[in-house]
């Protein structure tokens, strides 16, 4: 479920009428964020890395207006929830998209996450996306990247943020992850991207 914005009144419209109009219009952040607790906690309770990653960025994700807004043709749209499509490496090394819906709790969404790309994998092929309550979400945990760029169908409409994970390493006591953020500048400016990291940094503080 989603509410229509009224550009009319929306405060963000004239940033909306300005950047809507370019060619490529969505920015990339990449930054490190520390997961040396959270990977311990991880750890600890047996949870898949990827999965608790993606869990903590869509907590964050569905506390923050800025990545539920999107563009649906010449209107705005802010979903209640933001589900995840993510992408998975099969076995023949190529991959497939699956899609994983929100849950508050970690247990019950790394659960259902799991169930639901086991059905997905055994049932679908190459399937691109096409819900909008989504983020887009990856992982290149072979490389600790410092920059990614995204392909792009050109005028399409498309609004949908982006996030993949690297490669984490250590730096002296730490554990650093690189994580890159695309967003689409109509609908949120480095003000929401800082927003963003800042909260999903409190969330992986979490004490073992």
């Amino acid at each position: 479920m989603g509410k229509k914005i009224d550009l009319n009144t929306w405060k963000r419209k004239p940033q909306y009428d300005f950047f809507k109009t370019f060619e490529q219009p969505f920015f990339n952040v990449t930054a490190n964020v520390d997961i040396s607790e959270y990977y311990a906690y991880l750890k600890q309770h047996k949870q898949p890395f990827f999965l608790g990653m993606l869990h903590a960025v869509l907590t964050t994700v569905n506390q923050l207006s800025a990545f539920k807004y999107r563009l649906q043709g010449k209107e705005v749209w802010e979903y209640e929830t933001i589900n995840s499509g993510i992408t998975i490496l099969k076995e023949d090394e190529t991959f497939m998209y699956c899609t994983v819906a929100y849950h508050k709790e970690l247990a019950d969404f790394i659960e259902q996450s799991q169930q639901a790309i086991a059905a997905q994998k055994a049932a679908r092929g190459f399937v691109p996306h096409t819900q909008p309550n989504v983020i887009y979400v990856s992982s290149l945990p072979w490389i600790s990247f410092t920059s990614v760029q995204h392909a792009h169908q050109q005028h399409r409409g498309d609004s949908i943020p982006r996030f993949v994970f690297g490669k984490y390493f250590e730096q002296g006591d730490r554990l650093l992850l690189p994580l890159a953020v695309e967003v689409h500048h109509a609908l949120a400016d480095g003000f929401h991207v800082g927003q963003f990291f800042e909260q999903l940094q409190e969330k992986l503080h979490i004490k073992t």
